[in-house]
């Protein structure tokens, strides 16, 4: 169980790194998109844009070196939960906009698709951050 445990809280380290390359690399895109949501006040915007996928960095990092897992899994889950309200806000608003998961360009628009995908990485978030702090009690 180890070795599933590891793996399964590895894959989700790589998700997260995933999912902050293209926003460290074009920042105003994802400020753009992050606006779209007309979730945060036009002020928060751009900080938001630039910090958020420096924080996927970091829990990222934490969860493929085991550094900190219970705070690592417990952060991934609640960022993934914040991700799908955010896009069921949107799409309940009718607003029409990229997911900006995993990509700041066009093609990756709120579907059906995106939730199916990131309600899976939630799950796993959520079995990777159960299995964390189940480990630490035995501990």
């Amino acid at each position: 169980m180890r070795v599933v445990y590891f793996l399964l809280r590895f894959a989700l380290g790589c998700v997260f790194l995933a999912a902050a390359w293209d926003k460290i690399v074009d920042p105003l895109a994802f400020a753009k998109i992050v606006r779209n949501y007309q979730i945060l006040p036009e002020l928060l915007v751009g900080g938001v844009a630039q910090v958020l996928p420096w924080i996927e960095v970091v829990v990222g990092m934490c969860l493929i070196t085991g550094l900190f897992p219970r705070g690592a899994s417990f952060s991934a889950t609640l960022m993934m939960a914040v991700f799908l309200a955010a896009m069921a806000w949107a799409k309940h608003k009718g607003i029409s906009t990229q997911c900006g998961c995993f990509t700041t360009k066009a093609d990756d628009a709120i579907s059906a698709r995106t939730f199916l995908r990131d309600g899976s990485i939630l799950a796993l978030a959520l079995l990777v951050a159960v299995d964390s702090f189940l480990r630490a009690k035995r501990a």
